[in-house]
């Protein structure tokens, strides 16, 4: 029901730290976008991950998708490729490419490889 919904979106908030985890997530987003799109027009990304990354947003808004209106596989197989190729898009980008582009959009220098 509609209300376990809001129920459980309640408990992954406070589990992530409320809204001020929230709003700080909605304040950085610019910034993670100005990131990615650094990273896309560096030479010194590879162009293999690029491609990676750009298929699966492809694949995602795509209408040749497993449709939405199939009950969770719909939405989940979507979020999982994004998840995947993101992972994979971060760890293929050099260390000192990844800190140098998110000093330049400031962005702490850590992230989880």
């Amino acid at each position: 029901s509609m209300i376990n919904r809001f129920w459980a979106i309640g408990k992954q908030l406070r589990r992530q730290g409320g809204l001020k985890a929230t709003a700080k997530m909605d304040q950085s987003t610019p910034k993670y976008l100005a990131l990615y799109k650094r990273l896309l027009a560096d030479p010194r990304v590879p162009a293999s991950a690029k491609a990676v990354l750009l298929g699966a947003a492809g694949f995602a808004v795509s209408p040749l998708n497993i449709p939405n209106y199939i009950p969770v596989i719909g939405a989940i197989d979507d979020i999982a490729i994004i998840m995947l190729a993101n992972g994979y898009f971060v760890k293929q980008v050099p260390a000192h490419v990844m800190a140098e582009h998110r000093a330049a959009v400031g962005l702490a220098a850590d992230m989880a490889r």
